[in-house]
């Protein structure tokens, strides 16, 4: 059985004031890339691409973009 605090552990509202993600980490990076991802065409995902560059920004853009782009590269490096 979960405890309290390991259900609550993927809820942003768990976290509390004063809990600091790298950069790279954070939550706006996840729910960009999960945005961009669960996009239902690729027309979709271009203007998702366009929408989240606008609202994140350049380098927050490149990490969300690396977060989709991982499982990629690591089959690439094991083969």
């Amino acid at each position: 059985m979960k405890t309290k605090k390991e259900k609550q552990f993927g809820n942003p509202k768990s976290f509390g004031e004063g809990v600091m993600f790298p950069k790279h980490l954070s939550p706006k990076i996840f729910h960009s890339a999960l945005f961009i991802y669960n996009a239902s065409s690729a027309e979709e995902t271009k203007q998702r691409v366009e929408y989240c560059a606008k609202e994140i920004g350049d380098e927050s853009m490149s990490f969300a973009m690396a977060m989709l782009m991982l499982p990629t590269l690591m089959n690439s490096m094991a083969n």
